[in-house]
């Protein structure tokens, strides 16, 4: 499935003539689709007559009589421009931007001379109207071109990956094929099958059909969330990874991942230096490390200070103004996009759905728009540094459907952004000094449903305080969401590098209104530690009684709280609770009975029927950890609709059992073969990697089609 890499194609002559010759090709190879070349070159055209009416508005020493001189002056300009921005870009490529920039303006006062010339009705009064009118004319031009490219993602990428080509254009071929992995968040294999079979993942599905690829399932173990999937992907352990938060009694500390400070540490306490990236990989917009000497966008990084290449970290990208312009135009269309369909889902009145405002709006424009964007950047520049390995992870679906739902056209047309943004990579790939290996992958599913607070009128926390006496003090921690943390990885990656970034860099975090652990329900208390604290994945809870250092057994929170494991498991909420009994027994109580998981007699209850054929042994797993909570909740499954019930105030969950949250999936090469089928737990998926790894090391690219 690798597109060709390389230039194999190319002679031996590594001589300009061979360069420019490969530069005209790339050109071609990037060229914009039919449709948006005609889309482009009527709006160019209005726009053109626009910055040259503003341009003769400004100056009165440039006159234009009439809109038949304007309209054929802008024709001419629209000329002119476009053929001396393709020629520059291809002449100049491996040069400073600032030269074809400067040769541009020179250029364009050539240009408005040409005009008082030719076109009746524009005359020009000396050179310094001539050189003002171009610099205003390149600055106009400048901003509606990216306007009107806006959203061709090829026309954007393009000029990094030239740049790029130019510059290692003598670079020796690498021996071995390199592994480059894309996650894409929270995708679970059966919305993924839907998305292909409706057109609206193109890139894959092709890959599929042509049978260049294969596309598998893999188990994801509780809890399926990003923090313990990625800790098993990249690091392969995954071991006290309980939730995307939890609670240690020990510490009195409550971990979240989407902080830095916590996922560093998880980082520390999973890694053995042997992570998947630890060759001189590259880890891009993770939770996780995976060891890589680079990491960039990654949580568990961002608090460390700029590294010694910071100017390899951002070369070829936000370098200029023209690129932050883009981005912001993304930005706010998709601000509006999200506003206009949050009122559309209200009007229509979609259930279930949760309340949707201008906070989350920017939260999504960041994750879905500026976060793809600049990740994608990233890998194209480590795929031409020639990185080994490259870990990258989107999160824009995950982020949409937790707010919208996973099956919902919002969350499909990220997915399919993303899909856009994988053919980008494959294209780039085309020219790298190292073949490529693509695998596509996920970490975890979705599943839709109701919050617990919309289904019962409070949330989980308020309904174990009732059950307790009224001086205990309970905290529930779901107020930091997953996607919650992105805003924080650009501010500390643009911060990182010169220019505007550093002023974004400011700013993005108070426009988010993101903060750092240390205030609010989702963070550890500065004083003594609540009575209770209550820790939500999706429809998994743990519930910590904090004055006890140790696990509370079965039968010392009955005797400190008579009734409290009853009412809760007759919950209409709750589905099943897990509890440990003084003899070290793992039981399940359900509204109608108990099971013991330890002894693995018959359920005459049927209490986890509705948790998928793995339940008991997911819950065995989970409860085994030591920061397990001493009570484990599952929010309950609806039987028909399939819908689960989250704990967290959103409509698309994961984290428990129930629905597709553990489905997630795996696509390769058809050449790379998987050691087992289905991968069970995301150490396994480690052990694939690795193995694939070292099969690709051992074999040479001589010889191969380029092509596979």
């Amino acid at each position: 499935m690798t597109p060709q890499v390389g230039r194999a194609t190319e002679s031996a002559d590594r001589g300009w003539i061979a360069s420019y010759r490969l530069q005209a090709r790339l050109m071609w190879e990037w060229r914009p689709a039919r449709l948006a070349v005609l889309r482009r070159t009527v709006l160019s055209f209005l726009l053109a007559c626009l910055a040259l009416a503003i341009t003769a508005k400004v100056l009165p020493g440039l006159k234009i009589d009439g809109p038949a001189a304007l309209l054929l002056a802008g024709l001419i300009l629209l000329a002119l421009d476009s053929f001396a921005d393709v020629f520059l870009q291809w002449l100049l490529v491996a040069q400073p931007i600032f030269v074809a920039q400067i040769l541009g303006l020179a250029l364009q006062v050539v240009a408005i001379f040409a005009l008082a010339r030719v076109v009746p009705g524009v005359s020009v009064d000396g050179d310094v109207t001539a050189v003002w009118a171009a610099v205003l004319l390149t600055l106009l031009n400048s901003l509606f071109a990216e306007l009107v490219a806006v959203s061709d993602d090829d026309s954007y990428y393009s000029v990094l990956v030239r740049r790029l080509v130019a510059r290692d254009f003598k670079r020796a071929r690498e021996s071995t094929p390199g592994l480059l992995v894309v996650q894409i968040d929270g995708l679970s294999l059966p919305v993924l099958n839907h998305a292909i079979r409706g057109g609206r993942a193109p890139v894959l599905g092709r890959l599929i059909r042509d049978g260049e690829a294969t596309l598998h399932p893999w188990i994801a173990l509780l809890p399926p969330t990003t923090p313990a999937s990625q800790a098993g992907i990249l690091h392969g352990r995954n071991d006290g990874i309980v939730g995307f938060r939890w609670y240690e009694k020990a510490s009195a500390r409550l971990l979240v991942a989407n902080h830095p400070d916590d996922a560093a540490e998880i980082v520390r306490r999973v890694s053995d230096g042997a992570g998947l990236l630890a060759d001189d990989g590259a880890s891009i917009g993770n939770l996780m490390t995976g060891d890589a000497p680079r990491s960039y966008l990654t949580m568990a990084t961002i608090a460390e200070g700029a590294p010694a290449d910071d100017g390899r970290r951002l070369r070829g990208f936000l370098a200029t103004s023209v690129n932050y312009i883009r981005l912001m135009a993304l930005m706010g269309g998709e601000v509006a996009k999200e506003l206009y369909q949050a009122e559309r889902q209200r009007g229509r009145a979609v259930e279930p759905r949760i309340q949707r405002d201008l906070h989350y709006a920017i939260e999504r424009a960041v994750t879905n728009i500026a976060l793809r964007t600049v990740s994608t950047a990233f890998v194209i520049e480590e795929m031409y540094g020639g990185a080994p390995t490259i870990y990258v992870d989107y999160t824009g679906y995950d982020a949409i459907s937790h707010h919208c739902g996973p099956e919902r056209q919002e969350a499909i047309d990220a997915l399919e952004g993303i899909d856009r943004a994988i053919g980008s990579l494959l294209k780039a790939a085309r020219h790298t000094s190292r073949a490529y290996r693509l695998v596509v992958l996920s970490d975890h599913g979705q599943c839709l449903g109701a919050t617990f607070r919309q289904s019962h009128g409070q949330p989980l926390e308020a309904v174990i305080a009732a059950l307790l006496p009224g001086s205990m003090s309970v905290v529930g921690t779901t107020d930091s969401i997953e996607s919650a943390g992105m805003g924080r990885r650009i501010a500390a990656e643009l911060n990182r590098g010169p220019g505007p970034g550093q002023m974004l860099a400011r700013v993005l975090p108070r426009a988010l209104g993101h903060f750092r652990s240390g205030a609010g329900r989702g963070s550890a208390p500065k004083a003594a530690p609540p009575d209770v604290v209550v820790a939500s994945s999706g429809n998994l809870a743990h519930v910590y009684f904090t004055s006890q250092p140790d696990r509370m057994t079965d039968e010392a929170i009955e005797a400190s709280y008579p009734g409290l494991i009853d009412a809760l498991a007759r919950h209409p909420g709750i589905g099943a609770l897990v509890v440990r009994s003084a003899a070290g027994h793992v039981l399940v109580v359900g509204p109608h009975g108990r099971l013991d998981l330890t002894e693995g007699g018959p359920d005459s209850s049927d209490i986890l029927a509705d948790y998928g054929l793995r339940a008991a042994e997911n819950l065995l797993h989970l409860e085994g950890f030591a920061n397990a909570g001493d009570l484990i909740l599952l929010g309950a499954v609806d039987r028909v609709s399939g819908e689960v019930t989250g704990f967290e105030e959103l409509v698309g969950s994961h984290g428990g059992l129930g629905g597709w949250q553990t489905e997630p999936f795996i696509l390769c090469p058809t050449t790379l073969r998987l050691a087992e089928e289905p991968l069970t737990g995301a150490p396994a998926v480690y052990r694939q990697l690795m193995a694939w790894q070292a099969q690709l090391r051992a074999r040479t690219p001589e010889g191969e089609s380029r092509d596979q």
